[in-house]
Parts: structure tokens; sequence; C-alpha cells
């Protein structure tokens, strides 16, 4: 662990990064997961050589990371079924009427069928999407506040 240059401890070295690193991931909310990617190579590097509270708290940003880039995935996936759902009825509509009138095929939004399997896939996403970024801004929440407290984040086991 490098020192701050200001006289500083390791052991406040590594609070102040991981204080800026729940900043970080509580932004990444805000801003499509960017900061969130700084946040998890910053912990990544400083797990090792932290000190507790530091390293609890390292451990617990990647996890947050992670459990939080599973969620989105999820939800991304959830997403493109949504559209190639609605993509291969649209081809199915084609194929029916015929290919010579896929020009003149006009599509209502208000007159799509929307079946229990298409509601499902964007319940999902939405649902996902959600729960990704509570727990981004949950997990940020509390980790900075423990980390004020000088608390660490309970046995955090090594991913």
């Amino acid at each position: 662990m490098t020192f701050d240059g200001v006289g500083g401890t390791p052991r406040e070295s590594a609070r102040n990064l991981a204080l800026m690193n729940y900043g970080l991931l509580f932004a990444s909310f805000f801003f499509a997961g960017v900061p969130a990617l700084v946040a998890v190579v910053i912990a990544y590097t400083q797990r090792d050589s932290a000190i507790e509270p530091g390293r609890s708290h390292f451990t617990f940003q990647i996890r947050c990371f992670w459990v939080s880039f599973v969620l989105a995935l999820l939800a991304g996936i959830f997403g493109l079924a949504a559209i190639i759902h609605v993509l291969a009825s649209l081809y199915g509509m084609a194929d029916a009427l015929g290919w010579d009138g896929f020009d003149k095929m006009e599509v209502v939004i208000g007159q799509v069928a929307i079946d229990a399997a298409l509601l499902a896939m964007i319940v999902g996403a939405i649902a996902l999407t959600f729960l990704s970024g509570l727990w981004l801004i949950g997990a940020s929440v509390i980790g900075a506040i423990r980390l004020a407290s000088d608390q660490g984040m309970g046995k955090s086991r090594a991913l």
C-alpha cells in the first residue's frame, strides 16, 4: 500500500480509496455502469495490499460489481429475447401475408397482441434492471456507511 503523500497512513489511504469506490459504484447507476468498471479494477488491485477493514470493503465492492453485472446481463438477455419475439411475430405475419405485401404492411402499436411470453420477457427485463440498480445504490450506501463507521463488511471471502 502506498502512502497518500501528505503524511497519511496506509489505512487512511485504503479507507479513502474504498470510499471513492463506493461513490463510483453509486454513480454507475446514472452512467450506464462505466464507473463500476473503474471501481472494480481499483478494488481488485488494492484488495490484497489493504489492511482491515479496507480489505473487506474492497472484497464487498467486487462482489457488488459481479452481482450487478449478472443482473444487468440477465436483463439484457430478457430484453433481447423480447425483441427477437417481436421480430419473429412480424416475420410470421409477413410470411402469412406474402412477402410481396411486406412493404405495405402497417404495424399499429395499439393493435399489436402482447402474449404472455412477451409480457413475461418485458416484465423480467424491467424487474432485473430495477434490481440491478437497486443493488448498486443500496449496497454502495450501506458499504459507505459501514466504512464511515470504521466497520468491516463481515466475513468476506476472496473471490
